[in-house]
């Protein structure tokens, strides 16, 4: 998009939901003055505002959830401004905090159950955010229309959620590439099949096939190198580098792992704060067990000790476990990460995962019994 059209965009979108949400209070206030305190309804309605706009983004994230199951994508996660409803293995977990991106006030995440028909599937459930959305904007404007006749309580949970409705909506049907991009952006890419929206397909292709417990090296080849090469700031471009050293570390190319773990550490300027843990995870990985690179893989361990130790998932045990062995030499510490990773592996829910996992931890732990732990 056409930058001056862009920023034009982004400012009518500000303008006009700052102007909607006084016209609200306007017409509220000369509704019901008679009836009510004036500063207390008021007060009553930009409340109300706040709840109907977090409603506003549940009815969006649900559209992404029905859709995306009727095309069998299995639910990850899902955050609603500061909660997080996330699977971890076969169990569900709703925590608070402030991961991921601030900006953001909603946003899904779901799995593909299979690497079939990807395309269409993702299309549907890229638009089914952006249908709920647009539903729910029609009915408040409906019920702003109907304002007259509503009562208070009425007025101030449906009508005070137009303005939220209408930013939802419009910033997301627009194709702004932000990190991460609207559903606008996704959409208008998929119908052109651009390299970035095409890369994610396969990306998704490959989770799916990941879902059937096919491992990394057992996916098509084409699925991580058939398409043309994107700009090295695309996120897609990213994770397709970490899925392709997770392709050769299964395949057993050490000298090609390590070559995308190095390509990996010059993107990391380019990574989202709340995805660059496990990438500098993955990379000490290739630095203590593939490279034998100790005095790199010490000089990386602090910036991510602390994910590691609190990170409850399996690949974040055998990459402690690694470095407990390849580097600081300790056989048991490397042993009881192995068996809260065996442990993690057994609860894991994507079958391929598992597996690869397994496979990994079978080599540290065949070290670890030889006796020479060295690097591959």
């Amino acid at each position: 998009m056409n930058r001056t059209l862009e920023r034009f965009l982004r400012a009518f979108d500000i303008l006009f939901t700052v102007v909607l949400a006084g016209t609200v209070v306007y017409l509220g206030y000369a509704r019901f003055y008679r009836d009510y305190n004036a500063l207390l309804a008021i007060v009553a309605m930009l409340l109300g505002g706040v709840v109907s706009g977090v409603a506003a983004c549940v009815f969006h994230e649900c559209g992404h959830l029905l859709f995306g199951a009727l095309c069998r994508f299995r639910f990850n996660s899902l955050r609603i401004g500061f909660v997080r409803i996330s699977r971890k293995g076969r169990h569900i977990r709703v925590s608070v905090g402030s991961d991921g991106d601030p900006s953001l006030a909603g946003e899904t995440e779901m799995l593909p159950a299979n690497g079939e028909h990807i395309y269409s599937k993702f299309l549907a459930t890229v638009c089914g955010g952006l249908l709920f959305s647009l539903l729910f904007l029609a009915g408040t404007v409906a019920a702003l229309v109907l304002h007259a006749r509503l009562p208070f309580a009425a007025f101030v949970f449906l009508c005070t959620a137009v303005p939220s409705a209408f930013h939802l909506f419009f910033y997301n049907v627009l194709p702004f590439n932000d990190e991460p991009a609207t559903d606008g952006a996704l959409l208008y890419g998929l119908l052109r099949r651009d390299v970035s929206a095409m890369t994610a397909v396969n990306l998704l292709a490959i989770e799916g096939h990941l879902m059937q417990g096919f491992t990394p090296a057992q996916i098509d080849g084409k699925l991580y190198f058939g398409l043309p090469q994107l700009p090295e700031d695309d996120f897609h471009f990213i994770l397709l580098t970490e899925y392709r050293m997770a392709y050769y570390l299964d395949g057993g190319d050490a000298a090609s792992a390590l070559k995308a773990a190095r390509r990996l550490e010059s993107l990391l300027d380019y990574v989202p704060a709340a995805a660059r843990m496990p990438v500098r995870a993955d990379i000490l990985f290739a630095r203590c067990a593939v490279g034998g690179d100790r005095e790199g893989a010490q000089a990386l361990y602090p910036a991510v000790r602390g994910y590691l130790h609190a990170e409850q998932s399996v690949t974040a045990k055998r990459i402690a476990a690694a470095y407990e062995l390849y580097v600081n030499g300790d056989k048991a510490a490397a042993t009881c990460e192995l068996s809260a990773a065996e442990r993690l592996a057994n609860e894991c829910g994507i079958a391929g995962l598992a597996r690869y996992e397994r496979k990994l931890i079978a080599c540290i732990r065949a070290d670890i019994l030889c006796g020479e732990p060295q690097a591959d």
